[in-house]
């Protein structure tokens, strides 16, 4: 966790564990050359206790010679007005100060206990293996020294070293969630196992390791696209892992619901929506994210009609023409709709347009913007791909009809 000299900054409230880890820091600052700043957030929420815990750990600092600095704010008000719980919102701006620091580490003072209440919630509100890795003892360059020990030891650690510290009244109130399983649901296990705490990080423990190699495996099949056939072979929780990687890059985390729901695809091909415009998309070959949007564009088109006899190079720049003698009524320009047929000329046969586009391998999250070409009677063509055998031109034919669409922002 440390290398001589690292610049640590030191996240301090006052409570036991974060003067514990300060003790710590100070002990290890000789030995290694640490250079220490401690930072303390007043998160303005109880009112003057906040204000004095503040004012204790400034005055432990100036007694131990080290650099203080203190953030302040109204983290209720502030909150609310981001649109953010009080407890999502504070951590976010407590991180977001000890980053600002640019420390070679950030230590913070979570410990084995603050393990087990949040393998504990989680476990309570919902979570996969991933959820039970609990908290990491070292990410990038956040540092957890006490990770290992239990608040019942570090209590014990303050008393035999008269370290003071300060008591979050707040820590009493079983109000909050995470009091609620400190103060009754933790001493429950306790009653049937006086070291449950030890035995549930054993199993955290067991469980990160498991989810390091489920990640590890799932990491080589990621790719821009994911290979259906190969994605079938794979055990449940590699697949899954697979998906929910894939998911990240999109900036999506997957619930069970929509987990499940991409894990279907590979059986039933189609797509299914993960977030506003964003779906998953699956064919026999390949499983992808892509932006979806089924309400067609207004196209800008550009037509004329062509005797035979003056054709030169007319179908130069034109995507799509046709015998205009067999046209039934006017042109006109839409997206496909569900029961569109074709018979593409020369091919002897009729089919949907869904079927038509399968075989072309057009991008279901395309097919919306792909020019479907009718008359009064129905399908005449579809743009750049296809026409009727019923207005197609052959050697009856006296003049040719020519149509272009805009495409580049459809496409």
């Amino acid at each position: 966790m440390l290398s001589s000299g690292d610049s640590v900054a030191v996240g301090v409230s006052g409570g036991k564990d974060s003067m514990l880890l300060l003790y710590y820091l100070l002990k290890k600052k000789k030995e290694l050359g640490l250079k220490l700043t401690v930072l303390n957030v007043e998160h303005g929420i109880r009112g003057e206790a906040s204000v004095n815990d503040t004012e204790f750990v400034r005055d432990y600092c100036e007694k131990a010679g080290v650099p203080f600095k203190c953030l302040r704010i109204d983290a209720p008000a502030e909150a609310k007005a981001e649109g953010m719980g009080v407890e999502e919102y504070s951590r976010k701006r407590r991180y977001g100060f000890f980053e600002s620091e640019g420390a070679d580490k950030i230590a913070t003072a979570h410990s084995l206990s603050d393990n087990v209440e949040t393998v504990l919630f989680r476990l309570a509100r919902g979570t996969s293996l991933n959820g039970f890795k609990g908290i990491p003892p070292v990410r990038e360059n956040i540092i957890r020294p006490l990770i290992e020990c239990t608040s019942e030891e570090i209590v014990c650690a303050c008393e035999e070293l008269n370290i003071p510290y300060v008591t979050d009244e707040t820590n009493s109130d079983n109000v909050y969630a995470r009091n609620k399983i400190r103060n009754e649901i933790i001493p429950l296990f306790e009653s049937v196992n006086h070291a449950a705490e030890k035995s549930i990080a054993r199993f955290i423990s067991s469980a990160a390791e498991d989810n390091d190699f489920i990640a590890k495996e799932a990491e080589k099949y990621l790719s821009d696209t994911l290979s259906v056939s190969q994605l079938k072979t794979l055990h449940s929780s590699v697949l899954k892992r697979v998906i929910e990687l894939y998911a990240e890059s999109f900036n999506v985390v997957l619930d069970e619901t929509h987990l499940n729901s991409v894990c279907a695809l590979l059986d039933s091909y189609g797509k299914t929506q993960i977030k506003g415009n964003l779906f998953a998309f699956a064919n026999k070959d390949n499983l992808y994210f892509a932006e979806y949007n089924d309400v067609a564009p207004d196209y800008l088109t550009d037509s004329k009609t062509v005797k035979i006899d003056e054709l030169n190079n007319e179908k130069d720049g034109f995507g799509f023409y046709c015998d205009s003698d067999k046209i039934s009524g006017g042109v006109f320009v839409r997206s496909r709709t569900d029961g569109d047929e074709i018979s593409p000329a020369g091919r002897g046969c009729t089919k949907t347009l869904k079927k038509l586009f399968n075989e072309l391998r057009i991008p279901v999250e395309k097919r919306a913007y792909v020019p479907v070409i009718c008359d009064e009677k129905g399908v005449i063509g579809v743009y750049g791909y296809a026409v009727d055998e019923r207005v197609k031109i052959d050697g009856n034919t006296s003049s040719v009809y020519f149509l272009n669409i805009n495409t580049e922002d459809c496409i």
